[in-house]
């Protein structure tokens, strides 16, 4: 009996260590606080935690959702704030495996995706000798989700410039009576956009 504590003490230990350990690294990631949604840079992570760089304006006590993948997320409460990066602590422990993993594991028929920032935007879309205005329902650094009346097909190509950001050539993903999804051939630039949304996020909250 004696030993058996012995052994389950140091058990407990181990998976305490495993826990507390951080592993370096270069996630991109969507925080969202409330109405509020911003980019972030995970610098370190470990189950119960992670060190996220950030132009998100929080502060101690603060909670907010981390999202790698639309099937990857994660709560937590903000433990501290400061030099443009906050520490996260998790309401559950998290897998850092499958954060840190490329593979994209499939929610029943759904293809998870890179998160979407929600937005209130417009954007002109020229196809060929066609120009017309799209609203912009939401965007990511490499697609985006549009709502317009041109008529377009999966396999175009199309110049997009949303209004606030440089122009990008896309292909059209996925076209139905709803609008279009769109992949960009070159991403958006990670600082324009990081500042693009920041502008966006403030005007929608207001």
């Amino acid at each position: 009996m004696f030993q058996e504590k012995i052994v389950a003490s140091v058990d407990e230990t181990a998976d305490r260590r495993a826990a507390k350990r951080h592993v370096s690294v270069f996630l991109l990631a969507k925080l969202t606080m409330g109405s509020r949604q911003a980019l972030g840079r995970v610098l370190n992570l470990s189950q119960t935690g992670a060190k996220i760089e950030t132009s998100l304006s929080v502060k101690s006590g603060d909670t907010l959702t981390l999202e790698i993948r639309s099937d990857i997320k994660a709560a937590g409460k903000v433990r501290w704030a400061r030099d443009g990066a906050v520490g996260v602590e998790f309401d559950h422990p998290v897998d850092v495996g499958r954060f840190l993993s490329r593979q994209q594991a499939r929610l029943g028929r759904v293809k998870p995706r890179a998160p979407r920032y929600v937005c209130d935007a417009e954007a002109t879309v020229n196809a060929d000798t066609e120009t017309s205005v799209f609203k912009v329902r939401d965007v990511s650094l490499s697609g985006a989700g549009l709502a317009g009346e041109l008529p377009l097909r999966p396999d175009d190509e199309v110049l997009v410039t949303i209004f606030g950001l440089k122009p990008r050539r896309a292909k059209v993903i996925w076209a139905n009576a709803d609008g279009v999804g769109i992949t960009f051939l070159k991403p958006l630039d990670f600082r324009d956009f990081e500042s693009w949304l920041s502008r966006t996020s403030s005007a929608l909250s207001t």
